[in-house]
């Protein structure tokens, strides 16, 4: 089990199942809603999130053609949590510096780096993809017609 919250304490989540995906995301719109070079997310599965607490949300059309759904604590703004719109999506993303131990965080992988700053480079031996990990499997079946 893992656990976390907003900076004011408004907002807490439980996620009860181990992390379907540990990324770096180095895309426009993570740098836009973090101030930084990338964001560090966890995929979770939405059956095995319990939130407390209200959010406000805003969303913005991702590469996938989906809006893309951040929420963040209405109270303080932290950045907690985002999910498509389509519901069907059992995934969601838990950005990592809301966790109560961050240390569980363990990178795998490196995406939309083609968007990463010269300054934001990883200590991590990370597998890395220009864009989206589907959009790079695309790109290769269409090279390859």
């Amino acid at each position: 089990m893992m656990s976390g919250g907003c900076l004011c304490g408004a907002v807490r989540y439980r996620i009860d199942g181990p992390p379907e995906f540990c990324v770096l995301c180095y895309c426009r719109d993570c740098q836009r809603a973090s101030g930084s070079g990338h964001v560090p997310v966890m995929g979770a599965r939405r059956a095995q999130v319990t939130i407390t607490g209200d959010t406000a949300s805003y969303g913005v059309r991702a590469d996938s053609g989906q809006m893309a759904i951040r929420h963040f604590c209405r109270t303080c703004g932290s950045l907690l949590y985002g999910r498509s719109d389509d519901e069907r999506d059992p995934i969601m993303s838990i950005y990592i510096g809301t966790l109560d131990d961050p240390s569980v965080f363990q990178p795998t992988t490196a995406i939309c780096t083609r968007s990463r700053a010269p300054w934001d480079r990883s200590v991590a031996a990370l597998r890395e993809f220009p864009g989206m990990p589907f959009q790079a499997a695309a790109d290769q079946q269409q090279g390859a017609t």
